[in-house]
């Protein structure tokens, strides 16, 4: 089940979450070209995920800064250092209970 929110979009392990991740990016980088920001929390699946979703937005044109494992916090600060368009911070959405 994908469940949007405020914040981004959810969904569970039974879905494809590498597609709906790199489908979600490509969607992303149709509003924001330019330099992106991708972190990602330690849990070793965001690692698959962000690969997919690197390589999409690289894909669309955007520039990406993978700041590897960092706190949501820092991505957003990462946002404002770099003079980003956007970010994605992958996080444990994607992960079992």
């Amino acid at each position: 089940m994908i469940i949007p929110s405020l914040s981004g979009i959810r969904f569970t392990t039974d879905e494809d979450t590498v597609g709906i991740a790199a489908r979600y990016a490509a969607a992303f980088a149709g509003g924001h070209k330019g330099k992106i920001v991708v972190g990602r929390d330690a849990r070793p699946s965001g690692k698959v995920i962000a690969k997919a979703v690197i390589k999409t937005l690289t894909n669309c044109g955007c520039r990406v800064v993978d700041i590897g494992i960092v706190p949501t916090p820092t991505l957003t600060m990462a946002l404002l250092k770099l003079k980003a368009a956007g970010g994605i911070m992958i996080t444990a959405s994607h992960n079992p209970a």
